[in-house]
């Protein structure tokens, strides 16, 4: 039977997070996409990942992130946080939450520093946080770096896909999943998508075309994304 994942980016739209060098909610769906990509394209995992665009409070925000997992068929649940605490210029590390599952969260923790060079803070039980305490399959909290250390951010700047990657891979593992095979390579160029010169997605250029992610293009313009997996269509919606 293929097991299924729901992965989901901390905060909200409006619901902003932590901010400092970096801010959390942008931070957090850039890499909550970049691992979903990961582990479709490459591993081809099947799951679904969930960005809350209307919850307009702190509690709001909590229970839709929390109904979106608990509402889907799956077997993990992940969620991509960053950390905060007061600003400094040296390191402080990346950390792992969890309710009952330690062993995963451990081997989280340590693949995402040996691949960024952040300080591995470890697995943390922490049983009293909602998303862990309310989702109804195993489910970890990803605390990818300290918004507000310097030397965490540059770190994870300067290794995002590394992270990315390496997120992607330990979760494929623990679902049982193996890396698809590459039949070619592509020859692709890195670009940007913006809207009003302000904000920014990534995207790649290949043959004269340039291709982006919708969950981004949707999530950019402020649009609610529903994947309908059995007839592989995508549909956008307006936010009211």
């Amino acid at each position: 039977m293929t097991k299924k994942f729901v992965g989901s980016s901390g905060h909200g739209l409006k619901i902003r997070g932590a901010k400092h060098f970096i801010d959390e909610v942008d931070e957090a769906r850039k890499v909550t996409n970049e691992v979903h990509r990961i582990l479709t394209s490459e591993y081809n995992c099947a799951g679904t990942v969930f960005h809350d665009n209307s919850s307009t409070t702190q509690n709001q925000n909590l229970q839709t992130i929390v109904t979106y997992h608990n509402g889907q068929q799956r077997d993990l649940d992940w969620s991509i946080h960053f950390n905060a605490a007061s600003a400094i210029d040296g390191p402080r590390g990346v950390e792992v939450l969890y309710y009952d599952v330690k062993d995963l969260s451990a081997r989280m923790s340590a693949a995402i520093a040996k691949a960024s060079g952040l300080k591995d803070r470890g697995a943390k039980q922490r049983k009293e946080l909602y998303f862990l305490k309310n989702t109804s399959k195993p489910a970890i909290l990803i605390e990818v770096c300290f918004v507000d250390s310097k030397a965490d951010v540059e770190l994870y700047n300067s290794n995002f896909n590394a992270v990315c990657a390496a997120i992607a891979e330990v979760l494929a593992a623990h679902l049982g999943y193996t890396k698809a095979q590459t039949e070619q390579a592509y020859d692709y160029a890195e670009a940007k998508v913006m809207l009003n010169d302000t904000k920014a997605i990534s995207a790649r250029i290949l043959e004269g075309r340039t291709y982006v992610q919708v969950r981004e293009i949707a999530d950019l313009l402020g649009l609610k994304l529903v994947y309908n997996n059995e007839s592989k269509t995508t549909k956008l919606y307006e936010v009211k």
